[in-house]
């Protein structure tokens, strides 16, 4: 399946949908577009949704990810998608490196406050 991207922008969030396979071909697109939508954002979700697989680089970019908007200084929250994805994140407990949730509505407004409900 291939890998495409899309990005909403609600208040001061940028969501980035992620679609598709996000492995080591996907890689370097995801990264730059995750990037990308970084830009006037405060806050800055991967919704994983609409992803069909995700291995350890789907990891790291979402590490990865997670450290770059440190350093812009924006906060990143990621929507779990499901099935295999799901136990992923929760085998690799990364949620306790930024919040993972189930809806996008849950890190809307974020940027101002303090750490969203959930994750």
């Amino acid at each position: 399946m291939t890998f495409s991207t899309s990005v909403e922008r609600r208040e001061s969030a940028a969501i980035v949908r992620l679609e598709g396979d996000l492995d080591i071909a996907a890689e370097t697109r995801a990264l730059a577009d995750l990037e990308r939508a970084m830009d006037g954002a405060g806050v800055l979700i991967a919704d994983l949704r609409g992803l069909g697989f995700l291995d350890s680089t789907g990891v790291r970019v979402l590490l990865q990810t997670d450290l770059r908007a440190r350093e812009h200084g924006l906060r990143f929250g990621v929507v779990r998608g499901g099935g295999m994805i799901a136990r992923l994140l929760d085998v690799t407990r990364i949620d306790e490196r930024f919040p993972v949730v189930d809806e996008p509505d849950e890190l809307i407004g974020w940027a101002g406050g303090g750490p969203p409900e959930g994750g």
